[in-house]
């Protein structure tokens, strides 16, 4: 089945930019014009925070310390690409209903750090219940499988998950590992996903970038 492969990869797509350059645009990230048209949000919508506010929520350069750069979300279309050996994905990505897609509220930001690690942050915003729904369900279809196959025009990643704990911050939590192998390369990418609330937080890069600067993420996302 073809399917754009948004939903799959904030973690896989990282993986992915630094084995093979891939250029997609990870958890189908909105063009700057649809959230400057995102409408300001009163109490009334469940603590519901628009795309400007949630944009100055994301961390930043200083925030991470020394050696940190932040760049621009990707906003080019991502190539079209194949799930293969997981019904489960295969019949999320089949559905119009893409569980991120569903939150037009949305920033995010992506850091290059020493070494050349890779680190991004998306932030998420929709009434508590749609966030747990779309989320829990989407998690659940990227962890139902051991492995699978994503397999664009030109590449096929080997991808193996491993369901991971996550510190007990925020009102729920996700954890997943992915071991992309693509190209004879193999990297490994932490997915870290937080709920508090109304504000959904996404963390992924290296397990110790993950790890290390984690908190200080939802702390910013969630500050009052």
């Amino acid at each position: 089945m073809r399917l754009r492969p948004s939903f799959i990869v904030t973690g896989t797509c990282l993986a992915l930019w630094a084995l093979i350059g891939c250029s997609a645009s990870p958890s189908g990230s909105a063009p700057a014009k649809a959230q400057a048209e995102t409408p300001v949000l009163t109490a009334g919508d469940h603590g519901v925070l628009p795309s400007e506010r949630l944009a100055d929520r994301l961390l930043t350069a200083d925030d991470l310390g020394p050696g940190y750069a932040a760049h621009p979300a990707a906003t080019a279309p991502s190539p079209e690409a194949s799930v293969e050996g997981c019904p489960q994905l295969e019949q999320l990505g089949n559905t119009a209903d893409n569980p991120y897609a569903m939150f037009p509220n949305q920033g995010k930001r992506v850091f290059t750090g020493p070494g050349g690690t890779q680190l991004t942050e998306e932030l998420y915003s929709a009434p508590p219940k749609d966030l747990s729904a779309g989320v829990g369900r989407i998690m659940a279809a990227m962890s139902a499988c051991p492995s699978y196959r994503l397999v664009t025009a030109t590449t096929v990643a080997e991808i193996r998950t491993q369901t991971v704990p996550v510190p007990r911050f925020g009102d729920e939590q996700w954890g997943q590992v992915l071991t992309v192998t693509a190209g004879g390369r193999r990297t490994i990418v932490q997915q870290t996903v937080i709920r508090e609330g109304a504000v959904l937080l996404v963390v992924s890069g290296s397990p110790a970038e993950v790890t290390v600067h984690g908190q200080t993420a939802l702390t910013k996302a969630t500050a009052r």
